[in-house]
């Protein structure tokens, strides 16, 4: 995949819309959000299909069966030095994740995942500070776990966990693009059947 096009495109759409969104970034920029059939007619096309399939994959992973995938909006994040985005999720969807189109050569702020508060609870709720070991020795100890993206990787997570992206200290552009993903099943017609077409035309009457 021929990554100038992409980054041309970016900064063309930021340069026609400055101020973009305020979302969960604190400084950087974000687009406004594209769909599948907006994504189809532009650079994004290109990678919008790689991560659908990396997705598919994903998903099989997960024990998904019979279903479908589709992106319901993909946007782009642009963070500069000292940005960062706030922790949250992405509610609505199945799955989201983040494509890394462009990042600087080092200290540009990792994705962190956060546990969920109730995992936390249950974790520690039969004891106090002296019983647990918090100096995040490993990953399955860990409340937070960090991930160093590479350039052109894809990562994909349940959208509903928490995360954050921290702040990128280099001078270059960290680029992204955000995306949420939902997932339909392909059993549909067993609990909700077709409604019967019909050619005849129902006058309305009030009662």
């Amino acid at each position: 995949m021929e990554k100038k096009p992409l980054l041309d495109f970016v900064y063309h759409v930021e340069k026609e819309d400055p101020n973009g969104r305020q979302s969960s970034n604190e400084g950087g920029w974000q687009s406004w959000d594209f769909t599948e059939s907006v994504c189809d007619t532009n650079p994004l096309k290109e990678v919008k299909n790689k991560i659908l399939l990396f997705a598919y994959e994903c998903a099989d992973a997960y024990g998904f069966q019979d279903y479908s995938l589709k992106i319901t909006n993909l946007w782009i994040n642009i963070n500069r030095k000292g940005d960062s985005n706030v922790v949250h999720s992405h509610p609505g969807a199945i799955l989201s994740g983040a494509y890394y189109l462009s990042l600087p050569s080092c200290c540009h702020g990792p994705l962190s995942l956060l546990k969920p508060f109730d995992m936390i609870h249950i974790k520690e709720s039969w004891g106090n500070s002296l019983n647990f070991n918090r100096a995040h020795e490993n990953d399955y100890n860990d409340d937070e776990y960090d991930y160093y993206p590479k350039e052109d990787s894809c990562v994909i997570f349940p959208a509903s966990l928490l995360h954050r992206v921290h702040k990128n200290s280099s001078d270059e552009d960290r680029i992204s693009l955000s995306f949420n993903i939902t997932a339909y099943s392909e059993h549909y017609y067993e609990i909700y059947p077709s409604p019967k077409s019909t050619t005849k035309s129902t006058p309305l009457s009030i009662i």
